[in-house]
């Protein structure tokens, strides 16, 4: 180790976390020098944590990740940011703070678009909701495109034990849109 340049071994680290964070657990239980390489915030910003995205449940407040999740929010991971906002969100209840920290990654990627517009409309924003909506639609051709998104959110949030009726409502509704989509 003491061959090798520090700056190299971290940008060795960063790439095989980028393939999957899973990847990252040998260094972290390898030692406290890799284990400080590994929760770098060059690393954590460039984490690959899609995981996350499709099974929200590894961001549950019992999961043996989450700890891990909420070093790469803290260091501004936006997929990280995005999880734990919609935990916050949908666990915990609506509030400003957890409002703000998805806004904050509100644009990032369509997932996110249509969970910070359900969001929006949920807690009462409902003219920032529609202007996130709208913009959220205006990247689609086809309703059917947007409503397999809108699936994926659905399907987290279900994950994260929705905690007010309003979320309930809000797929009520998409689930007339998804009734209009297939008979067409």
């Amino acid at each position: 180790m003491s061959f090798i340049p520090n700056p190299l071994i971290t940008d060795i680290i960063r790439r095989i976390g980028s393939e999957g964070f899973r990847y990252l657990g040998p260094f972290i239980v390898a030692g406290p020098c890799f284990k400080e390489i590994v929760y770098s915030r060059e690393v954590l910003l460039d984490v690959d944590l899609d995981e996350f995205m499709f099974n929200t449940r590894l961001g549950r407040e019992e999961s043996i990740y989450r700890p891990f999740l909420l070093r790469c929010a803290a260091e501004g991971h936006k997929t990280a940011g995005y999880i734990e906002s919609l935990r916050r969100l949908t666990q915990v209840g609506p509030s400003v703070e957890a409002l703000e920290m998805l806004g904050e990654v509100g644009y990032s990627d369509l997932y996110t678009m249509f969970a910070f517009a359900v969001m929006l409309l949920c807690c009462g924003s409902y003219e920032k909701g529609m202007i996130v909506n709208r913009t959220f639609m205006a990247r689609f051709e086809t309703l059917q495109d947007a409503i397999d998104i809108a699936d994926v959110v659905e399907s987290q949030d279900s994950r994260l034990w929705p905690a007010f009726p309003q979320l309930e409502q809000a797929y009520a509704f998409l689930g007339t849109l998804r009734g209009d989509a297939t008979s067409k």
